[in-house]
């Protein structure tokens, strides 16, 4: 061979060895093309797919990605999220324009339609062989990445090779980028920042790779759940005025739910069957066709449309579980409050109104809506502080890290003329989600803020006139949960960072505010953050809608002030909001009368809120499995933590307490410590950081588990509980918190933290089967 042709031939095998990977991949294993991986329940794969391989990818991956911040958009909690990939864009960024939602299930309804929108996949896509299912994966490369590169040794993660902030540049390598980014990043395969799959759970996933992934849906529903929901969608989408503005009016509050029947078997072995209240272009008995509209009131663009319960497939994440019973005693309760209440619709309201609930249900009762958002008050905050958001910047960064829930009684004074004032004031009610993508958020805040004062100002009038007949505020205006027959009358809500929880109850010691909530109020706070909250919205939407809770906060915190003795109402007021912008004091100088409204409540002490706290804590006695304080045991130390150990922790932290002698999950003991970050306002819009006051900073210990984010794992045995106490209490620098964490948290670096993870999971699901999620650990700290 001449010298030329050597030459030739070496340039030719040089370019082709740096050739496109993804264009060499086309040349060994054929085009690129969706592949059908869901097999029959009987096939074989099927049940290896529940058995092995499900089980593995939720307690070892859909605890990272699991909920709409997952990295890469990588959601592995169902075959349809594993199909549909990942894609770069965030969800959670800054949008001068609103993007297209992004939500699996809703927005398209094939891997096909997901590939047109730019996702990649992370499985093979090419011909199918257990080669080139192996090689033309992203996540098995990602897998053996780990395998190959494992945590270093050591308990603290370097924070060159690691980055854990929620902010962080992700990096989402496809086929033709892989190669870079294992040379890029060895360190940054999956689990990221956990340690690796043991050998056996490894090469389950690879064989389920090898074979080209084969997935497989949840088992046919039985006889028994089929008929319950053949009867509640049969009573859903009943043609009358009256039953379609019920079911609109129910629709529009339980879309983010997930329902299930309580009278079937429920237990750890046999979880409950979540569905979601959904519309769809079929009716019942076919299959569901979801109406993808960005927002729950927005007009279907169909003459004709049902409500339906569309099976919810997904493995269930703590974060977004909001469980909605129904059984005999909701379906009687629905009937009496709207299918067989007295009251006529002559004509059913359009969808021009949007999300105003004070026009398009005027036709029913308003004590009807009301006594429907309370008999569930806990689902219906939760819908604010938990949702689907998974990052709350906007509806948390306004409230208190723990604050206590009341809400006035429908029946006092919710009158006939109530209810008219309220339909009168329905312009002034008006909430901005539907508009603010047009307006700066300044203008729209004075905008609104006008409208407030002028509701404000009505209501005043209408509350005077009721005080010239003799009917002050009293506790007897508080909503008692009829009669104490319902334990949501009273709710404690605890803030961590941008994530929250809600428990039933008046929870640990007394806190520094709490709100008085009204039906107005409950139901705009639902329209603003839940039904009328676009997480894909533009940056202006997301200011305005974080301006306008301010009016709802502060209207429900003036409202548990009307409590206090008149004289004592702005000085406690001006404690809440010191520091707080010009605006807001103006503005709530504005609504002086909740400082002059008379109660008849009878104070005998000289601290008249501690007094007010004791004595609805004495009137909302807690029912005991919510009681979360502990009062007593080896642990009760913790309530009593020196600052100087509290500015160490958290915002959120977990205790498991196992019994050496019976180790089983169902006898641990689960608590949660609790970091409440105190601040001068809750009122500032971009520096909150310049509010806080760590020296002032506490801790409570509860019982239970009251995040979806834990930070922090401890685990201690029952014969531990004295010493992890007495060291806790005599930590005062990082160097000390550190070497408690040594000696008792399970770090993510932890060569068991795979093992406390799944104990503490069986442990939750065995003692709590309905409020079960896997927990995100995006939050685990790194120290």
């Amino acid at each position: 061979m001449n010298i030329h042709l050597i030459i030739v031939s070496f340039i030719s095998l040089l370019l082709f060895a740096c050739s496109d990977p993804g264009k060499q991949a086309t040349i060994d294993n054929g085009p690129l093309q969706v592949r059908d991986r869901i097999v029959a329940a009987d096939d074989p794969l099927a049940q290896n797919y529940h058995q092995q391989v499900k089980p593995i990818l939720e307690n070892r991956c859909v605890v990272c990605h699991g909920c709409y911040d997952a990295p890469c958009q990588l959601k592995l909690s169902s075959p349809e999220g594993i199909d549909r990939g990942f894609s770069p864009e965030l969800v959670f960024g800054t949008r001068f324009r609103q993007a297209d939602p992004m939500r699996l299930f809703i927005d398209e309804q094939t891997t096909q339609q997901w590939r047109d929108r730019d996702y990649g996949s992370v499985l093979n896509e090419r011909d199918q062989n257990p080669q080139a299912n192996l090689e033309q994966s992203v996540l098995y490369h990602l897998l053996a990445l780990k395998e190959s590169h494992p945590l270093p040794e050591t308990d603290i993660l370097s924070n060159d090779d690691f980055d854990f902030s929620l902010n962080r540049e992700q990096t989402c390598p496809d086929m033709n980028t892989i190669e870079a980014y294992k040379q890029e990043q060895p360190l940054a395969g999956m689990p990221y920042g956990l340690p690796s799959l043991d050998n056996t759970e490894f090469n389950t996933l690879k064989e389920w790779l090898e074979q080209g992934a084969p997935m497989a849906q949840p088992a046919v529903l039985n006889a028994s759940i089929e008929q319950r929901i053949e009867t509640w969608e049969t009573l859903l989408n009943q043609q009358d005025n009256k039953s379609q503005l019920a079911s609109r009016y129910i629709y529009e509050h339980l879309f983010i739910g997930h329902i299930y029947f309580s009278e079937e078997p429920i237990s750890a072995q046999q979880p409950p069957v979540f569905f979601n209240l959904v519309r769809s272009t079929t009716p019942p008995g076919q299959p569901v066709n979801e109406i993808a509209s960005r927002r729950p009131y927005d007009d279907p663009n169909i003459d004709k449309f049902y409500y339906r319960l569309r099976h919810y497939t997904a493995s269930i994440v703590e974060k977004t579980h909001m469980p909605y019973a129904l059984n005999e005693q909701r379906l009687a309760r629905w009937n009496e409050l709207f299918y067989d209440a007295e009251y006529t619709v002559k004509e059913l309201p359009g969808y021009e109104h949007g999300g105003s609930p004070f026009n398009n249900f005027a036709a029913i009762p308003l004590p009807n809506r009301h006594e429907f958002l309370l008999d569930e008050a806990e689902y219906t905050i939760l819908g604010f502080i938990k949702g689907p958001v998974c990052r709350g910047n906007t509806a948390l960064g306004v409230i208190q890290d723990k604050f206590w829930v009341f809400f006035t009684d429908p029946n006092n004074p919710h009158s006939k003329a109530y209810d008219n004032f309220i339909y009168e004031q329905a312009d002034n009610l008006e909430l901005p989600s539907d508009f603010s993508t047009r307006h700066f958020a300044l203008t729209s805040w004075y905008k609104y803020s006008k409208r407030e004062k002028s509701y404000v100002d009505a209501k005043k009038k209408m509350l005077n006139r009721a005080s010239e007949n003799g009917k002050y505020i009293s506790l007897d205006y508080l909503w008692s949960g009829n009669g104490s027959k319902n334990d949501n009358a009273s709710l404690t809500v605890f803030r961590h960072s941008d994530s929250a929880q809600v428990v039933k109850g008046l929870q640990g010691k007394p806190p520094k505010t709490a709100w008085l909530i009204n039906y107005a109020a409950l139901e705009r706070i639902h329209y603003l953050l839940v039904a009328g909250y676009d997480v894909f919205g533009s940056i202006q939407h997301q200011l305005v809608t974080r301006l306008y809770m301010d009016f709802l906060r502060t209207e429900s915190e003036l409202g548990f002030v009307t409590l206090l003795p008149a004289e004592e109402r702005r000085g406690e007021i001006d404690y809440w909001y010191t520091g707080s912008t010009k605006r807001l004091k103006e503005y709530l100088s504005d609504n002086d009368f909740f400082f002059e409204q008379k109660n008849d409540i009878e104070y005998k002490t000289n601290n008249a809120k501690q007094e007010l706290f004791h004595n609805l804590k004495t009137k909302f006695e807690t029912v005991p499995e919510y009681d979360l304080d502990v009062s007593s045991g080896e642990l009760n130390g913790l309530n009593k933590l020196p600052n100087l150990a509290v500015q160490q922790l958290p915002q959120a932290s977990f205790i498991i307490v196992e019994d050496e002698q019976n180790p089983d999950p169902a006898n641990a003991q689960l608590y949660s410590l609790l970091r409440h970050n105190d601040r001068t306002n809750v009122s500032t819009l971009l520096d909150e950081a310049k509010t806080r006051v760590p020296e002032l900073d506490t801790a409570e210990i509860y019982k239970g588990l009251l995040t979806s984010y834990p930070q922090v794992i401890f685990k201690v045995t029952t014969a531990q509980q004295q010493a992890f106490v007495e060291q806790f209490q005599l930590v005062e620098n990082a160097q000390q918190y550190s070497e408690l964490l040594k000696a008792y948290a399970v770090r993510r670096t932890d060569s068991d933290f795979w093992k406390v993870s799944d104990f503490l999971h069986q442990a939750y699901k065995k003692q709590q089967p309905i409020q079960y999620g896997l927990f995100d650990y995006n939050r685990l700290e790194n120290r």
